[in-house]
């Protein structure tokens, strides 16, 4: 008589995973400031237990805007700006990294607008926006939970999804050196791998691993 209420428990306990896997409404706010492309701050209506600032930074999860040094850069900025600016967004916080944020204290997130009718978009993630208006390329990093490629409803076109390693496990002293907030590759002696700031470093044992991580050669010091 008591395998009926078991059951269910069995079923319910196989479904958590599904349930968890989508929570587009975990924390919400007001963007105040776009610092480029896939970064702004937010100053945090609902709140979430990893929240601990009133107005907290944000960087949207796998994907890569182009630098504010490059010609690229502030036409990703303007984008994310007119989009973002004054309007209120929800968040997908990564549950996977140590209280949802980069090692730079940045909450990482899938990043919702809302419909007119008060309704969260949940199809058209501002993360996939910015791909499909070509100011960022999609960089699956496999240090925190999402999928990349769920953002792509099926029979839609997607872009490349290429995996990246943890950069903060990544050796440093490797034979080629790129940034996380770039997709080239350098040798360590050139002018431009040297001016990549300490923290944004992510170091490769070969050519192949740079590449296979959907880094370029740099055209510069000319890398295999």
């Amino acid at each position: 008589m008591r395998l009926k209420p078991i059951l269910a428990l069995l079923v319910l306990a196989s479904l958590l995973p599904i349930l968890a896997a989508a929570a587009p409404d975990e924390a919400s706010g007001i963007v105040t400031n776009v610092v480029d492309g896939d970064t702004f701050d937010l100053r945090i209506d609902k709140t979430d237990p990893r929240i601990i600032y009133e107005i907290e930074r944000v960087r949207l999860a796998d994907v890569d805007s182009p630098e504010m040094s490059t010609p690229e850069g502030r036409p990703a900025k303007v984008f994310a700006t007119d989009t973002l600016l004054g309007q209120k967004v929800w968040l997908d916080i990564d549950d996977k990294s140590r209280d949802g944020r980069d090692p730079y204290g940045r909450l990482i997130a899938v990043v919702y607008l809302e419909d007119p009718d008060g309704t969260i978009n949940t199809t058209h993630p501002f993360n996939r926006l910015l791909v499909d208006a070509g100011h960022a390329i999609v960089k699956d990093f496999t240090n925190n939970e999402f999928d990349p490629a769920a953002w792509w409803e099926e029979g839609i076109p997607q872009p490349e999804l290429s995996p990246v390693p943890d950069t903060t496990t990544a050796a440093k002293g490797g034979q080629f050196v790129g940034s996380v907030r770039s997709d080239k590759y350098h040798y360590p002696s050139c002018k431009w791998g040297r001016s990549i700031a300490s923290h944004n470093e992510i170091w490769f044992s070969s050519s192949q691993e740079a590449r296979a991580a959907g880094y370029v050669p740099c055209g510069a010091c000319k890398p295999p």
